[in-house]
């Protein structure tokens, strides 16, 4: 077996703390009215990040099987968060949140977003930049051109 160095503990130690603020970030949420799982926020964060995309395109940028993805869209659509755009035509229909679904959307990234200020309230300014910088550097080596945009980037404007 191959001698561990340095970095790949610190490889190993930032793999571990994902997985708990994953796993924090799920539960938190799930305290929300409307308790969504991590897949169901998940594909509501995909539809807001890419109006009127299709079934398709979440199984594809999710990498999952149409039929799974069709599953979650129905549970969905019953919960009354994501609703087909029915003037559209061609094959699949254009997807958005419902006023209900933008609800549920917005509170769950409310509370997400109060979270992460709580645990970020002792830190200075530079080091939440640096903190922000780095996650993003992260993410954009990992990504496949397809990273979400701010939460409320293409969220209706609240009357």
């Amino acid at each position: 077996m191959a001698r561990r160095t340095p970095r790949d503990e610190h490889a190993a130690a930032i793999l571990r703390e994902l997985i708990v603020i994953t796993r924090r970030g799920v539960a938190d949420a799930r305290t929300a009215p409307l308790s969504l799982s991590m897949t169901d926020q998940s594909i509501l964060g995909y539809i807001v990040d890419h109006p009127e995309c299709r079934s398709v395109d979440i199984a594809e940028a999710f990498r999952l099987n149409r039929s799974t993805v069709s599953r979650q869209l129905a549970g969905l659509t019953r919960l009354g968060v994501v609703r087909e755009i029915t003037d559209a035509s061609g094959r699949g229909r254009p997807l958005e949140l419902t006023e209900t679904g933008w609800a549920a959307y917005r509170e769950a990234i409310d509370l997400l977003q109060t979270v992460v200020d709580r645990h970020l309230g002792d830190w200075r300014d530079d080091e939440v930049a640096r903190f922000a910088t780095d996650l993003t550097r992260f993410n954009d080596a990992a990504s496949d051109g397809d990273r979400p945009r701010h939460p409320e980037t293409n969220a209706p404007a609240d009357d």
